[in-house]
């Protein structure tokens, strides 16, 4: 049986997984900024919360641009859900084409963000360097400097279509996390930070 697994059980699984610190410190700020959205899109919350923090868990063995897919496998292997699963899967940049997957050398599978959830866990990421929450701009520019104008491209159509939904910009949405983002729930007392 597939299943979503709480805050707590995430954190757990990081550790297990031999996820370094300042990576769970990440996934938890993502949470927060991913929370912040979802509950405002009216998004499965729990879906969202596990995505957010497991998004990175193929950091465990791999700081490359694999570790989505090595991600994927590892919530594959602990029979996690497949909604959680491609959340994982999906979180890179603004999404990837086909092309590019197979351009990285990825598996055969889907890379583009397709679910409300999917959109706001990806999204959320991009907003977050190691614990900054930055504006959607900041982070489209930052794509474009690094040579990924399309990524960027996307980044701005994803921010645009999740205010829609919202009802409100994502940048003034987040506005409190800029200044300074509190962890709540199990990452408030995890360790790890």
């Amino acid at each position: 049986m597939s299943t979503i697994p709480s805050e707590e059980e995430c954190l757990r699984i990081l550790r297990e997984e031999g996820t370094r610190p300042v990576v769970i410190r990440h996934c938890c700020t993502v949470k927060e900024v991913a929370v912040r959205i979802a509950e405002r899109c009216d998004a499965d919350l729990d879906l969202v919360k596990a995505g957010a923090l497991l998004h990175d868990i193929g950091r465990s063995r791999t700081h490359g641009v694999g570790h989505a897919v090595e991600g994927a496998r590892i919530a594959r292997e602990r029979k996690l859900s497949p909604g959680l699963v491609k959340v994982i899967q999906r979180h890179l940049g603004a999404g990837l084409t086909g092309e590019e997957a197979e351009g990285l050398g990825f598996p055969p599978g889907k890379y583009m963000p397709e679910t409300l959830e999917e959109r706001i866990v990806t999204h959320a990421d991009n907003l977050v360097g190691d614990r900054k929450v930055r504006m959607m701009e900041e982070a489209a520019k930052d794509f474009e400097t690094r040579g990924f104008p399309e990524a960027a491209r996307r980044m701005r159509e994803m921010h645009a279509e999740l205010s829609r939904s919202c009802g409100e910009d994502i940048d003034e949405l987040l506005l409190p996390l800029r200044k300074r983002v509190k962890l709540t729930g199990p990452c408030a007392g995890d360790a790890s930070r």
